[in-house]
């Protein structure tokens, strides 16, 4: 009995029920803001997606894509929209800053040490690492959010409010990673890979190394590009580009080429929108006038940075 109570406790669905639950606080929060002028549209918002985290497990998969499509029709139409939030002034801000120093850290870094301690944990006793990391994000969310009522000694109240203030201000973008992940997973179904191989093999000689490379990366940056997420682009260019025509004809280690061409993929993210918890997110965040300022100024880098993956991978095919 006390073992199962614990095995449920720290499981993934308890973690999605607490993160449901903490999102229809916000809601709640939301629909009692007056000042917000969607507040119901908004307030119906985040009581879906509360609603997914916590039923996503025993709701049928056509009635969660239907909720999904609610929520992009919501948002479609201006329904979400940032409230009203008695955030303190600027001299507050700098009186609380010198106040706490660097015990502002605290909460920041226990987020991945708890992490990692759930992975290590869950390895030694044999289980899934990959669930037991995600199961340590959430409770290190958990021991952030104490350590952050200790170390200010505020009530829950402000905490709460202030999660329900980062949280608007990403807006429906919070739900874009599962849907570009879940388009990643259609594109490597529908063997888009293999259309994009045909389409490469009529354009490139087979012998010609450095073209097929040059078009792996390209590939490699324009899917990442297009999802947001080079980890969702991988598999697509993976099993359609880089395995028939570069690791199979060429001979070359997996292990090397594939990383290289994870992170030319990285490269992508750095100069899209979809990736928007990287590019636009932080300039909500910090009210930047320019909503793809931190793109601007990131694109001579990206370039850079690909440019020098094509150079890498085709050296170390040629050398290895």
């Amino acid at each position: 009995m006390i073992s199962s109570i614990v095995s449920a406790i720290f499981s993934l669905e308890f973690v999605y029920i607490l993160t449901g639950i903490v999102l229809w606080l916000f809601a709640a929060m939301t629909f009692r803001d007056r000042a917000n002028k969607r507040r119901l549209g908004s307030t119906s918002f985040w009581v879906i997606l509360g609603a997914i985290f916590i039923f996503g497990s025993v709701l049928p998969h056509w009635l969660t894509g239907v909720l999904v499509l609610v929520m992009v029709a919501i948002d479609g139409t201006g329904g979400v929209r940032r409230g009203h939030y008695n955030e303190s002034t600027k001299a507050e801000q700098a009186q609380h800053a010198r106040r706490l120093r660097n015990k502002i850290f605290i909460p920041v870094l226990l987020i991945p040490i708890v992490t990692f301690g759930f992975a290590i944990v869950f390895r030694l006793l044999k289980l899934d690492v990959n669930r037991g990391a995600l199961v340590g994000l959430g409770f290190g969310g958990i021991s952030a959010m104490i350590a952050c009522l200790w170390i200010t000694r505020e009530r829950s109240r402000v905490l709460i409010n202030e999660g329900r203030r980062l949280n608007e201000a990403m807006g429906a973008v919070n739900i874009l990673p599962q849907l570009l992940a879940s388009l990643g997973i259609i594109f490597t179904a529908a063997k888009v890979g293999d259309l994009i191989a045909s389409g490469i093999h009529k354009i490139i000689p087979g012998d010609s190394l450095f073209l097929l490379v040059l078009a792996n990366c390209l590939g490699m940056a324009l899917f990442t590009i297009v999802m947001g997420n080079s980890f969702a682009a991988f598999p697509v260019i993976a099993t359609g580009v880089l395995s028939p025509l570069i690791i199979q004809p060429f001979g070359v280690r997996p292990e090397m080429v594939a990383i290289i061409t994870l992170t030319a993929g990285s490269s992508g993210t750095l100069m899209t929108p979809m990736a928007a918890n990287f590019n636009i997110v932080p300039a909500a965040l910090l009210n930047m006038r320019d909503q793809y300022g931190v793109i601007k100024f990131q694109l001579p880098f990206a370039l850079t940075i690909w440019s020098l993956h094509v150079i890498l991978m085709w050296l170390m095919i040629r050398l290895f």
